[in-house]
């Protein structure tokens, strides 16, 4: 049967996932480095609440202290101060009576003792030296921050207001040899990461007790790929997050396990070797790839049932993005259009790792109930975006030249079918810099997947090259003087004798075709389906696009219009020998269950 590992959808053996990572009590070691003359004040115009922190230190009473205030920006300077004189006097009387406590074992006890405990300390805010009035509302005090000076006892803080700020970091628990680690959580406010300076480390281990870790630099940037010799070791990273105009105060942040060994080489690196090099001029390198969705990989039935094979910590998301992440990277490509993208996966690790990369992107679920959608990935040096649409084909009927073959259905289960499905369509229209009269037009989907729905399937792949040619078509309309290129990528679920590959390497469907036929009691009669763009694979058919112990065909595709495009080169895809080597994918060295396609295009007479 086809498409297996995607039926447990709808099987009553479906059971939700258990996560590793919530079996795991996993201990961050983070520390924040505030510099101790500055106060850090997060409030923004309109805001009802503001967040204020600074590092306090006293070297007479050995106090190093950080202190984090959430007030409302509506109180009085007066209710502020006092809630700075608790908190701060509470630890400066701790530590004066244990000092008071020592002196007097020492017999070095000074009369005046008692009355410096019970002494308030002197706090105040001032502006330009001057004491603000106590009944000033805080959001009144708070404009014109660089005035201000917060004083506690001899110590003056001035007030930085809305820096780089790292709200929540982490790294991942999972770290291996010769694959990309990155921050796993990665939260902050006022902060690019282009901005911002990563330095790593790791761990010289030190066979003295109680002693503290020595750590050696190893590395810059937002990633870091372990090298062997650091197999063993812990990781430190540091962050000192930026922006544009200013940078924030530093972070560090300690691996919870030691860098393990990876799986050493994997099929794709292979592949990499024909992908050394960005494309150059007119000709741009094109991806597509499902990369199996964690929603449908690491759960009791995939790793029970879909995938028995592969080991439990090889469907793990924690393992398997670092595979994907340096699959989609080798690659060099301009394009990359994915499915099976888990929306939280994407904003913590994908987005972040490849914008680093000089990738832009955009991304849409398939649906409000649904985690997973599409996600295309462009090369800011080589495109620039000018508009994005995605829609959810049972939700847009109406399209221009796909409603009136829908309005000659006449079988109503084949209609309620198509329209309790999610599938979705997204496309990017971009512009190419170095010329920038050639359009490019990116459509990306992924199609309903049951074995008995080739006619849901052909219904939903006219859609969805009615959809590009639509937005083509308007474009067009509204900028005459361009020249309008078309791919089509993504996981059609259907292999190349059916209907969708037919429909878009031929432009026609005959209403006999046995697509329509695929499940008789939704039979679809006297439709037949034709298209006018020339379209051809990029990548042809290959054996397999999609490997799994119950089904393998060609699944996936890049179709491009062949009058605008040619294919300069096809990347080669992996052997059966390697496909089959762990009896099938996922495995340890295959992040997924499709193989990705990627090829090189160029833009024709130019």
């Amino acid at each position: 049967m086809w498409y297996t590992r995607k039926q447990f959808l709808t099987s009553t053996l479906f059971t939700s996932a258990t996560r590793l990572v919530q079996q795991i009590n996993l201990k961050y070691n983070s520390s924040c480095t505030y510099n101790m003359n500055e106060a850090y004040l997060r409030f923004g115009k309109g805001q009802e609440t503001f967040e204020f922190t600074f590092r306090y230190i006293d070297q007479d009473l050995k106090i190093d202290r950080q202190f984090n205030f959430q007030r409302k920006a509506s109180e009085p300077v007066s209710s502020f101060l006092k809630r700075v004189d608790v908190n701060v006097g509470k630890i400066i009387s701790k530590k004066k009576i244990k000092k008071f406590k020592k002196q007097k074992k020492n017999q070095e006890t000074k009369e005046d003792s008692d009355d410096e405990i019970q002494k308030s300390m002197e706090i105040s805010l001032l502006r330009n030296e001057i004491t603000i009035d106590d009944d000033t509302p805080c959001e009144i005090a708070f404009q014109n921050v660089s005035q201000l000076t917060l004083k506690i006892c001899e110590s003056k803080f001035s007030i930085k207001q809305n820096v780089p700020w790292i709200e929540v970091i982490s790294l991942p628990q999972s770290i291996l040899v010769g694959f990309p680690t990155y921050p796993s959580k990665f939260l902050t406010s006022f902060t690019n990461i282009q901005n911002s300076n990563f330095t790593w480390y790791k761990n010289l281990l030190s066979s003295t007790p109680n002693k503290p870790p020595v750590w050696k630099e190893i590395g810059k940037g937002y990633f870091y790929i372990p090298k062997s010799d650091d197999m063993g070791y812990k990781l430190k990273m540091s962050c000192i997050p930026g922006n544009e105009e200013q940078i924030g105060p530093c972070t560090e942040i300690v691996s919870p396990n030691l860098v393990e060994a990876g799986p050493g080489r994997c099929p794709f690196e292979d592949r990499h070797e024909f992908a050394k090099n960005k494309l150059t001029n007119n000709s741009f390198r094109v991806m597509s790839y499902n990369i199996l969705a964690d929603t449908y990989a690491d759960s009791d039935y995939s790793r029970g049932v879909l995938f028995p094979y592969c080991p439990p910590y090889a469907l793990h998301i924690d393992y398997r993005k670092q595979l994907i992440i340096k699959e989609i990277i080798g690659f060099n490509s301009d394009i990359i259009c994915l499915q099976e993208v888990d929306e939280k996966i994407y904003t913590s690790d994908y987005e972040p790792t490849l914008s680093i990369l000089n990738y832009d992107s955009v991304f849409n679920r398939k649906g409000a109930e649904v985690v997973e959608g599409l996600c295309t990935f462009y090369n800011k040096k080589k495109f620039e975006k000018l508009d994005f649409d995605s829609v959810i084909i049972s939700q847009n009927l109406d399209l221009e030249n796909f409603k009136s073959t829908w309005e000659k259905i006449e079988n109503e289960k084949t209609k309620i079918r198509f329209m309790e499905r999610n599938t979705s369509v997204q496309v990017t229209t971009l512009k190419f810099k170095e010329n920038p009269s050639e359009i490019l037009i990116v459509g990306n989907t992924h199609l309903y997947f049951h074995p008995n729905a080739d006619h849901i399937r052909l219904l939903q792949g006219f859609f969805a090259v009615k959809y590009v040619e639509h937005i083509a078509n308007k474009f067009k309309e509204q900028n005459p003087d361009l020249n309008v290129n078309l791919i089509l990528c993504g996981d059609f679920n259907s292999i190349p004798e059916c209907g969708i590959y037919q429909l878009m390497t031929t432009g026609f469907v005959p209403n006999d075709f046995k697509d329509w036929n695929s499940f008789p009691e939704e039979a679809v009669t006297n439709i037949s389906l034709s298209q006018n763009i020339q379209f051809a694979s990029a990548c042809g058919t290959p054996e397999y696009t999609n490997y799994t112990v119950d089904f393998s065909d060609c699944l996936d595709y890049i179709f491009y219009q062949t009058e605008r495009l040619e294919v300069e080169q096809v990347i080669p895809m992996p052997s059966n020998e390697e496909l089959a080597l762990h009896i099938a994918i996922p495995s340890v060295v295959f992040p997924s269950d499709h193989i990705s396609l990627c090829a090189d295009l160029k833009l024709k007479n130019i």
